[in-house]
């Protein structure tokens, strides 16, 4: 009744990060253009995005990549899919850490690659090829330099905006657990840059650009990003607090 018990409206990230967020999305939007933004397709791990059969080998792993590569508008032909593999450690811990994948430019060519214990989910390969051309576009093409401190956060902020970022978003944090005989055991990895708060704002200022109300692929984020999501388009609509020149301040 009057209002009295409505709560105030919060934001899901802090000030710096608010800040930097709103900072480099509108530094994407002057890079790559608003249509980009407001045109692009939302891509999904659903058959219609990704038909092709993902058995681990070679052809399958390069079909993966170009796919990925067409989808954040870059051509496949300027790609060289590359892998590595890096020492496990014997028995699982409670966090690991670890590259999933690694960016280079060889003269024309930009090679991409993989980290072969990672390749098993083809989530996180989807998720791994995104950010690593993500590099393709920002530092391959020149738009920033590797000396820029934030430029890996950038590189998975450009999947959102280049509408890939379902996948980074939703492996940030994974929990594993195994079995072998009388040993069992689990393990927790993080990959990415931003944190899953971080991801669910920069997603609620893609919807809010798009003008989607309530996104169909919502329900797609993981339970937390969504929810961050969620509050930081309520906070942005009802307050107008947001310097992206598609959100007008109130």
């Amino acid at each position: 009744m009057f209002g009295w018990f409505r709560s105030k409206p919060t934001c899901p990230v802090t000030a710096e990060e608010k800040s930097w967020i709103e900072e480099r999305f509108t530094w994407l939007i002057d890079e790559f253009g608003m249509q980009r933004l407001t045109k692009g397709t939302f891509i999904l791990p659903t058959a219609e995005f990704f038909p092709d059969d993902y058995d681990l080998t070679h052809g399958s792993i390069r079909s993966l990549m170009n796919r990925v590569a067409e989808y954040m508008d870059v051509d496949p032909v300027d790609l060289r899919l590359r892998f590595y593999e890096e020492a496990r450690p014997e028995f699982e811990g409670m966090m690991t850490e670890g590259s999933a994948g690694l960016y280079g430019k060889v003269g024309n060519k930009h090679e991409i690659w993989l980290e072969l214990n990672t390749l098993e989910d083809p989530l996180r390969a989807v998720a791994t090829l995104a950010h690593e051309i993500g590099h393709v576009l920002l530092l391959g093409e020149r738009r920033i330099s590797p000396d820029e401190e934030d430029h890996e956060m950038l590189t998975d902020l450009i999947t959102v905006y280049m509408g890939m970022g379902l996948f980074p978003a939703n492996m940030v944090m994974q929990e594993n657990y195994w079995d072998d005989g009388p040993l069992s055991g689990w393990s927790m990895s993080r990959q990415g840059y931003l944190s899953m708060n971080m991801f669910g704002y920069a997603f609620a200022l893609y919807a809010i650009a798009r003008g989607e109300l309530s996104p169909k692929w919502l329900s797609q984020l993981r339970l937390d990003v969504r929810t961050a999501c969620k509050q930081g388009m309520h906070y942005v609509n009802e307050t107008g607090d947001c310097s992206c020149p598609f959100v007008t301040p109130r």
